[in-house]
């Protein structure tokens, strides 16, 4: 056999076989960045429903604190880009489960708070698939607390309303 003729072939061979490697290495890279983003947004709907049966209706630091933010800042999470507060949406329920339209006016028919996470477009990084799909939403559903009424003297985040 003449080896001149075959002095490509090692090339060829792993730029096929390496191509396959670097797809496969980069697919698992992004099903961790995928279960990352996953238990983020579960654990987002999760902190937001607890916040807002402890915290007065609507307050305004819910929302960040949900994204693992303080309570005055603003912009997008510090923890995943993208997530910003218009993802995050507090409900508050009667005992039926029927949304109530004036939460503040039925303060005494609230039986559960409703959080829910929903439009977050993860984007996918392995070569040659860049995509980019919605999640689904996240929802969690908290029976009341005090919905901020508590002792004088103390509330939700200090002095933040």
């Amino acid at each position: 056999m003449n080896i001149r003729l075959q002095s490509g072939l090692h090339t060829v061979e792993f730029a096929i076989v390496g191509s396959m490697f670097f797809i496969l290495l980069f697919a698992a890279i992004e099903f961790g960045r995928l279960m990352f983003v996953w238990n983020t947004l579960d654990e987002t709907s999760r902190r937001a429903a607890r916040v807002a049966v402890v915290c007065p209706i609507e307050h305004s630091a819910i929302r960040r604190v949900a994204m693992f933010d303080a309570p005055v800042s603003a912009g997008e999470s510090p923890v995943l880009k993208g997530l910003n507060e218009v993802h995050i949406n507090i409900d508050y329920l009667a005992m039926t489960g029927a949304e109530l339209a004036d939460p503040v006016g039925d303060f005494l028919d609230i039986a559960f708070v409703r959080s829910e996470v929903s439009g977050f477009q993860h984007q996918l990084i392995i070569p040659f698939f860049f995509q980019q799909f919605e999640l689904p939403p996240f929802i969690t559903v908290l029976p009341r607390e005090s919905l901020g009424v508590s002792p004088e003297g103390t509330g939700c985040f200090g002095s933040v309303s």
